[in-house]
């Protein structure tokens, strides 16, 4: 049982702000059936609008949007992950409740490492208002909502609730540039990213089954989409994110099915960018302690962890090291972790922080 849930997640972006610009708040109403027409997927950003919803007018059977906020706690083990999501029937290999779009999932774990998990259909559909002044999100039945400010403000935050009986520090940026318009939200080839939160404080106070977890730690907002089964498109990626000292990482590394790699790096110190890439090898994941094959086969079991390297240039780099402590979610294709993390430039400082990654490891197209 979920019980009076709050997550808030703040962040500073310590970043210059583009010119307002005129826009309405628009109200989009996603039924629990999967649209049976064409569904436009949104690629390219436009002003205001990275974190809105970009299927149009929906998702159909082979399109998929979400919504995920996480928070890893400073001091403990204790985690928390909320996805508001938008998927057809095949696109994401998670339950569909039968054959609905509009899912909620929560998942963490307490202190002593003991985890818990649950999916929940928004039977009678979900709704989500947008515009100049933030959104905010409705998943009815499965029992999450959410409300986030405006990108453009100094201080950007956002709030998650959850009833459901049943069951920063960084800037807003897309993978390949900054909250502006005109960017390529592509990350992979069919797949699609914005990430509204990279790093921020986050507050956690919730009870599950009667039990109450609540801590002070880093927190986390993005979104993905795309236009096909996530299977079709990627083989496996590398992703995560975590605080060493005045340092916010996030890192992508992501190899398709067509055998092409995939990357993007973001690092700031204290709200400050200092590196943003696309480029090749911007920033390299290697698993270490077992387990390590590349590209890892479902089933195989993660490995220990991953040092992660990222090319500042100059002849420039960032250093990190994640060690895998806590298993969150298990099975066959996707397996996700948090742990400790340490690093920092090198040939500099080195600080421990906390992070969150995650890993996909689907089976290799038929030929």
């Amino acid at each position: 049982m979920y019980q009076s849930f709050l997550l808030s997640l703040v962040a500073f972006s310590g970043l210059g702000f583009a010119k307002p610009f005129t826009q309405v708040t628009k109200t989009f109403s996603f039924p629990f059936k999967p649209h049976e027409g064409v569904t436009t997927v949104e690629g390219i950003s436009r002003p205001g609008r990275l974190d809105w919803p970009k299927l149009s007018p929906g998702p159909n059977a082979t399109t998929f949007d979400w919504w995920y906020f996480d928070a890893v706690s400073k001091d403990t083990n204790e985690t928390i992950v909320i996805v508001a999501d938008l998927y057809g029937n095949d696109t994401l290999g998670l339950p569909t409740f039968g054959g609905g779009t509009t899912v909620g999932y929560i998942a963490g774990n307490f202190a002593n490492g003991t985890l818990f998990e649950s999916f929940g259909p928004a039977t009678s559909g979900t709704t989500v208002k947008a515009g100049p002044k933030g959104i905010n999100g409705d998943w009815k039945e499965a029992g999450i909502k959410f409300e986030g400010s405006s990108l453009e403000l100094p201080y950007v935050t956002y709030t998650v609730t959850i009833d459901s009986p049943s069951a920063g520090i960084s800037a807003p940026h897309y993978p390949c540039g900054l909250n502006t318009a005109g960017q390529n939200q592509e990350i992979v080839p069919g797949v699609y990213w914005a990430n509204a939160q990279p790093d921020a404080i986050a507050t956690a106070d919730f009870v599950v089954h009667n039990e109450r977890v609540a801590f002070e730690g880093y927190g986390y907002h993005d979104k993905n989409w795309g236009s096909d089964n996530l299977r079709r498109l990627i083989r496996t990626w590398y992703w995560g994110h975590g605080r060493v000292g005045p340092y916010s990482i996030v890192w992508f590394d992501t190899l398709d099915q067509h055998g092409k790699k995939y990357y993007s790096s973001w690092i700031t110190k204290n709200g400050k960018v200092v590196a943003q890439s696309c480029k090749d090898k911007a920033v390299v994941v290697e698993p270490w302690g077992g387990n390590t094959q590349f590209p890892p086969e479902p089933k195989a079991a993660p490995p220990n962890g991953y040092t992660i390297s990222y090319d500042l240039g100059d002849n420039k780099a960032f250093w990190a090291n994640f060690t895998r402590e806590v298993d969150h979610q298990v099975n066959d294709i996707y397996r996700r972790f948090s742990g400790s993390l340490c690093g920092g430039i090198v040939g500099g400082k080195q600080y421990e922080g906390r992070a969150m990654a995650e890993q996909f490891q689907h089976p290799a197209l038929s030929t």
